[in-house]
């Protein structure tokens, strides 16, 4: 294989409301990306907690076969990182890594070389990831909520051990062994049901989180002032701005502002709408006066955007917690997902 230009989070990408999660679901994903990035290879990561739950096992056994999907004993974003890191290669995963700043500070601001991916009317669609920057609070924070979600045992805890081999050739492939279901050889452990190595568990990963299971909401403030909370539909998404009886369909964010202030958001500025799995993206509409959208962005000493700018009539990939501004700043957007985290 050609050195991989992008490292594919495998999990995440097959991760769906259903199991076993579909694999061609990242086979799609590779050859999209491929398509429009033919001169370097790409590389899938998925960790050992994980195979046992993808469907398409024998696209999963080619891909590994063809050396392209790589099973991680470990933490299976550690490895995405570190790849990243050895071959200066973009991301494609809706993961913020925001426990892995300090070790990866080129995961801060809006040039990460993140990205989102998304299915549009069975296309898919990768967009820039706007990670922004996160404090020194946030990112512990997220390391000790890492830490927690991954269970590490402790000293004097059992050991335990996973088979290598899968259901598909092991009573027990994939599953979590105790001390009495294994042979040792020297340094080596063995599953006693079939025979194939076994590595021990120094941690535990959770399976990630699956797609949105609820309503994706928009909390609007003005400033930091909260207003008020409106679920993006279905069917036809949002399209918000300055609302007037002569655009019926646009939902006012402006209410309550003072008229230069209201004057900074366009009439119709911002579509927020589902993809076919009912993930959100949002769009900067065009208009003549081409008011700004930021997403995520850094902003100055007085507290306006100065990073993460939408370019107009693009998607951009929407993810749990992000935060778009309109305008300088006048009205932002939480973006929160019902049935998630």
């Amino acid at each position: 294989m050609s050195v991989p230009g992008v490292i594919i989070d495998a999990s995440n990408v097959a991760a769906t409301r259903q199991r076993p999660w579909p694999f061609a679901r990242v086979v799609d994903v590779r050859d999209a990306w491929l398509r429009e990035h033919p001169e370097a290879g790409a590389l899938a990561v998925v960790d050992a907690s994980v195979r046992p739950v993808l469907g398409d096992r024998h696209l999963v056994e080619q891909a590994e076969r063809a050396q392209w999907l790589e099973v991680h004993q470990g933490d299976a974003d550690d490895r995405i990182l570190a790849l990243a890191k050895q071959f200066d290669a973009a991301i494609v995963s809706s993961d913020n890594f925001r426990y892995a700043r300090r070790e990866h500070p080129w995961l801060q601001g809006n040039d990460s070389r993140v990205w989102s991916v998304r299915r549009i009317r069975g296309r898919i669609l990768f967009s820039p990831r706007q990670l922004g920057v996160a404090t020194e609070e946030e990112i512990e924070r997220d390391w000790q909520r890492k830490r927690a979600k991954a269970g590490l045992l402790s000293r004097d805890a059992e050991e335990r051990f996973r088979c290598t081999s899968d259901a598909e050739a092991c009573r027990r492939g994939g599953e979590v062994l105790l001390p009495r279901q294994v042979n040792k050889d020297g340094a080596r452990w063995y599953c006693r049901s079939c025979g194939y190595e076994a590595v021990e568990i120094v941690a535990e990963p959770a399976l990630p989180d699956g797609p949105v299971t609820g309503p994706v909401q928009v909390a609007v403030q003005h400033g930091y002032t909260f207003r008020h909370v409106i679920a993006v539909p279905a069917e036809g998404g949002l399209t918000l701005g300055r609302a007037s009886r002569s655009r019926p369909g646009v939902t006012d964010v402006t209410e309550g502002l003072g008229r230069d202030e209201a004057a900074e958001i366009s009439r119709t500025h911002l579509r927020i709408f589902l993809d076919d799995d009912g993930m959100p993206l949002a769009e900067h509409v065009p208009e003549p006066h081409q008011n700004v959208t930021f997403l995520n962005p850094d902003t100055d000493t007085l507290g306006r955007p100065r990073t993460g700018r939408l370019a107009t009539a693009m998607p951009y990939a929407l993810e749990d917690g992000d935060e778009l501004q309109l305008g300088p700043g006048t009205v932002r957007l939480r973006i929160s997902f019902g049935g998630g985290g």
